[in-house]
C-alpha cells in the first residue's frame, strides 16, 4: 500500500504492470480504509441521550428534543452510552423501565445539565408498565446510577439477577414508597435494590450516599448469593428510615462467599408492620461464608416499631428447627466486626448472634461501640450470644468485646445462651483473655444484671461495673456468688 500511495505522478509502482491503471486500485483501497475508520469510530463512539417527562412524542433523544420514554433510550443507546434523565419543570413523573447495557450510565440532571446530588430535587421515576415486569432499572456490568428518586415500587427499583453486575456504582439516589400491589418476599416486602448472584466472581459493587425511606412494605438493599458465586460489596453513607424491611440484608447459600463493608450509615424505625426486620443481618445457609465489617453505624428505633425479634443487628445461621432442611447450615463461616458504632433504643435485643446450624465457625468482634437502651426479648441481653439450637452442634464461636458502653438495657448487659444443651466450644473475651481484649467496657444501669452466662469460663478484666461488684447470673437466672467469670482486675474509676 505504501508503494501505491507513493506514486503521486500516476505511474505504477515497482512490480505493477504499466497496462494496469493505478486509479481504480487506489479508489478501492481508500474506500476500504475509510470504511475501516468509520467502523472503528462507531465502535468506540460514546453517545448521550436525554429523557424527560416534559418531552413531546417526537423527541430524538437529543438535549433539545429528549425522548419521552426510557424504552426509547434503551432501544437507541449502545454499550458505554450515558442516558440523562432531565428533571421535569412541572413535577412530572417518568414512568417505565430500562435494561442497561454494559458500562452505561443513568444520571439525573437539571435542564441545564447540572447533576442532581440534592435529595429534594432528584428526577422522580416509577414503572407501572409491563416492561421488565415492573423493575425500573435492570443492571448489567459497570453501570452507574445517580441523581434519581425511585418512587412507589411494585417491583425492585434496581435489580440484577443471574448476570455479572460487577462494577455497579449507585450513588446520590433516593428510594421511597411501595405500590399497593407489589411483588412480595416471604414477609410481604419488596426491596428497593436486589442483587442476586448464582455464579462467577462479582467485584467492585458500591452503593453510596443514598436514602431509603417511607415504605410500609419496602426494604433497602438485599444481596443474595448462591451456588459457588463470590461477591465483594461496599456500602457507605446510606440512610434508612421508616421501612418495613431491613436496611442491609445479605444472604448466602450453598458454597458462596460474600464480603461486605458497611460504613457511615444510619437507620431509624426499621420494621414497620410489627415485623422482624433486623436493620443489618448477615444470613447464612448451606456451607456459605461471609465476612462483614460494620463501622460508624448509627441505629435507633425512635417509634419502637417491629416485633420482639426485631433487633438492631443480628447474625443468623439458618438451621433447626426451621423448615427447608436442605439449606440448613452444615459448615457455615462468619466473621463479623462491629466498630465505632451506636446502637440505641432497640425494641428488643440490640445486638444478637444466633447459631441454629451445625459445625459453624463464628468470629465476632465489637469494639468502641455504644449500646444504649434496648428491651431484650429473645436472648436477654444488650449483646445476646445464642450458641446453638441443638445439642453438641459442633463448630466454634469467639467473641471479643473492647471499649464498649453497654448502658440502660432492660435485660442483661451480656447474655450467653446454650439453648440446645450439650457441649459447645466458645471463647468470650471482655478483657484479659485469649483473644487479646483490653477490656475498658462500661456496664451501667442494666436492669437484670451485668451478665448471664452458663457455667463456663469467661474473661472480663479491666471493666467498669458502675462502681459496683458486677451481678452475674447463671442460665436459670440465679445470681452466682462464685461464677467462672474472671473479673479482676476491676477498673476503680470510670474510663470515660
Amino acid at each position: 500500500m505504501n508503494q501505491l500511495l507513493a506514486c503521486g505522478n500516476g505511474l505504477p509502482g515497482p512490480g505493477i504492470p504499466r497496462s494496469i491503471s493505478i486509479l481504480p486500485i487506489l479508489g478501492i483501497i481508500l474506500a476500504f480504509a475509510q470504511q475501516s475508520v468509520r467502523q472503528h469510530s462507531s465502535a468506540d463512539e460514546i453517545n448521550d441521550y436525554y429523557v424527560s417527562a416534559d418531552a413531546g412524542v417526537n423527541g430524538d433523544g437529543s438535549q433539545s428534543k429528549p425522548f419521552l420514554l426510557l424504552s426509547q433510550a434503551e432501544s437507541a443507546s449502545a454499550a458505554g452510552d450515558t442516558i440523562y434523565l432531565v428533571a421535569s419543570n412541572r413535577a412530572g413523573l417518568l414512568d417505565g423501565g430500562i435494561a442497561l447495557k454494559p458500562r452505561q450510565k443513568l444520571i439525573g440532571t437539571t435542564a441545564n445539565g447540572q447533576f442532581l446530588d440534592s435529595a429534594g430535587s432528584r428526577v422522580q421515576i416509577t414503572n407501572t408498565s409491563d416492561h421488565l415486569n415492573g423493575v425500573i432499572v435492570q443492571l448489567s456490568d459497570h453501570n452507574e446510577i445517580a441523581g434519581i428518586h425511585f418512587v412507589n415500587m411494585r417491583s425492585y427499583a434496581i435489580s440484577a439477577s443471574g448476570s455479572d453486575y460487577s462494577g455497579t456504582y449507585i450513588h446520590h439516589s433516593s428510594f421511597s414508597g411501595n405500590a399497593t400491589e407489589h411483588i412480595e418476599d416471604e414477609r410481604g416486602l419488596v426491596y428497593a435494590i436486589s442483587l442476586d448472584a448464582t455464579e462467577g466472581d462479582l467485584d467492585g459493587i458500591r452503593i453510596e450516599d443514598s436514602n431509603f425511606r417511607d415504605g410500609h412494605d419496602l426494604g433497602g438493599i438485599r444481596v443474595f448469593h448462591s451456588g459457588n458465586s463470590r461477591g465483594n460489596y461496599h456500602f457507605q453513607r446510606n440512610d434508612f428510615s421508616d421501612l418495613g424491611g431491613r436496611a442491609y440484608f445479605v444472604q448466602s447459600r450453598d458454597s458462596s462467599r460474600v464480603e461486605t463493608v458497611i460504613l457511615d450509615s444510619s437507620a431509624d424505625n426499621i420494621g414497620l408492620g410489627d415485623r422482624n426486620s433486623d436493620s443489618i443481618i448477615p444470613y447464612l445457609m448451606g456451607q456459605s461464608e461471609q465476612i462483614m465489617l460494620i463501622r460508624n453505624y448509627h441505629f435507633k428505633n425512635t417509634k419502637q416499631v417491629g416485633n420482639r425479634s426485631n433487633t438492631g443487628i443480628e447474625a443468623f445461621m439458618f438451621g433447626q428447627p426451621r423448615p427447608d432442611q436442605a439449606n440448613w447450615c452444615t459448615a457455615c463461616k462468619l466473621t463479623l466486626k462491629i466498630l465505632d458504632s451506636v446502637i440505641e433504643n432497640s425494641v428488643t435485643d440490640p445486638i444478637q448472634f444466633s447459631n441454629s446450624g451445625r459445625n459453624s465457625v463464628l468470629i465476632y468482634e465489637i469494639r468502641n461501640t455504644k449500646i444504649l437502651g434496648g428491651n431484650p426479648q429473645q436472648g436477654g441481653g444488650a449483646i445476646s450470644l445464642n450458641l446453638q439450637s441443638v445439642p453438641n452442634s459442633g463448630g466454634s464461636t469467639t467473641l471479643l468485646a473492647e471499649n464498649n458502653d453497654i448502658i440502660g438495657s432492660t435485660g442483661f448487659g451480656f447474655a450467653m445462651n446454650n439453648r440446645g444443651g450439650g457441649d459447645f466450644t466458645a471463647i468470650v473475651d471482655f478483657g484479659g483473655g485469649a483473644l487479646g481484649s483490653l477490656g475498658n467496657n462500661r456496664f451501667i444501669d442494666n436492669e437484670r444484671g451485668e451478665m448471664r452466662v452458663p457455667q463456663t469460663r469467661i474473661t472480663a478484666h479491666n471493666n467498669w461495673w458502675d462502681g459496683e461488684v458486677p451481678r452475674i447470673y447463671n442460665s436459670e437466672d440465679e445470681l452466682m456468688e462464685n461464677s467462672r467469670v474472671e473479673i479482676e482486675p476491676v477498673l476503680r474509676d470510670d474510663p470515660r
